[in-house]
């Protein structure tokens, strides 16, 4: 199955701007997502009450009289089926081949026929959501034996929930995407920030900060969920540089934070250098990173509640947040800022 869609001829030739992604559900996606909803909710139909509850949603009569309607025709035409099965057995001789019982299927179930069909459209992205929850299990890790992995029944599922998702996801441009734990959904990174914050969690993670790496990642699944939560993620991403930071430049102050990291590079600017040179090829001074760390430490307006300066973050700030961060974390990570030699410390 393909990852990517091929643009249309339009978009290839520049005649037509690359389309946006797409926040809502588009009616060309619509039936195609309901139909999805319908056949991901029949493989797992006893967990489909909960999943009404966790939506606060309730099923409506209508949907369950006319299940109950169905049983008695079904329960009408097994009964009838079975007598001419009967009646035709009776009839056959000893040894001829006598087909087995007859067999009606039941029909759907009202709580699958309902989160498919019955739901408003403003919520489907949240039924899709619970459904990858409740029925999907997390990748198994990579070295699970390619034999074991073909036969677990949660990995097999899995991938026949995923791969037609994915597809209806990529070909109408959504904004969401499956969740790299396949057990949700998320919001699309653009790919140079998904790089670089691959880049800050390996080398915070390689130079024996692994706080930061676990931060990151719960300020990206903040950021990026189907319901954001962008303060929640600007927390985590001042903590992730902070994993890092604070170690490196305050080892022994008790309760160390960005802004007193900030200060002391600020403070004591003549005692560390820049990997970054000046014009004159002599090592850069630390003001460019100091003007990132206050950035990041001051554009957390909600920081404190009831004062005049609470200001909402909103999706926006927070994922220019996540930028600073991320190369923040790569550059303490990589030793970026250091010590000068004593010998070359300015006065």
């Amino acid at each position: 199955m393909r990852s990517t869609v091929r643009p249309r001829l339009s978009v290839r030739v520049g005649a037509a701007p690359v389309p946006a992604l797409v926040e809502g559900v588009p009616a060309s996606l619509e039936s195609a997502l309901r139909d999805w909803i319908f056949e991901t909710a029949t493989q797992g139909r006893q967990e489909m009450r909960h999943v009404l509850i966790r939506l606060d949603l309730e099923l409506p009569r209508p949907y369950l009289n006319q299940y109950q309607r169905e049983l008695r025709d079904r329960e009408a035409e097994l009964v009838e089926l079975t007598a001419q099965w009967d009646a035709e057995r009776s009839m056959r001789e000893e040894k001829a081949y006598i087909p087995s019982r007859p067999y009606v299927p039941m029909p759907p179930d009202p709580h699958v026929r309902f989160l498919a069909y019955g739901t408003e459209l403003e919520i489907l992205w949240d039924v899709v959501d619970d459904l990858l929850s409740v029925l999907c299990s997390e990748p198994l890790p990579p070295e699970t034996l390619p034999f074991v992995a073909r036969w677990n029944s949660g990995a097999r599922r899995t991938k026949r929930i995923t791969e037609p998702l994915n597809r209806l996801l990529i070909e109408s441009r959504s904004v969401y995407e499956v969740a790299s734990d396949q057990r949700g959904l998320q919001r699309r990174m653009e790919e140079g920030l998904s790089e670089a914050l691959a880049m800050a969690s390996d080398a915070a993670e390689s130079s024996g900060y692994p706080a930061a790496r676990r931060y990151l990642g719960r300020a990206r699944d903040k950021l990026f969920a189907v319901h954001a939560d962008a303060s929640g993620a600007y927390v985590d991403l001042i903590r992730a540089v902070e994993a890092v930071a604070c170690p490196m430049f305050l080892p022994r102050n008790p309760l160390p934070t960005l802004g007193k990291v900030r200060d002391h590079l600020r403070d004591a600017d003549a005692k560390y250098e820049y990997v970054l040179t000046d014009k004159s090829g002599t090592q850069g001074t630390t003001t460019g990173v100091v003007a990132m760390l206050t950035d990041l430490w001051e554009g957390h307006g909600d920081r404190h509640a009831g004062g005049p300066r609470e200001v909402p973050v909103s999706q926006e700030a927070a994922e220019a947040a996540l930028s600073v961060a991320t190369a923040l974390v790569t550059l303490f990570s990589r030793s970026a800022v250091r010590l000068r030699p004593a010998g070359q410390r300015r006065a």
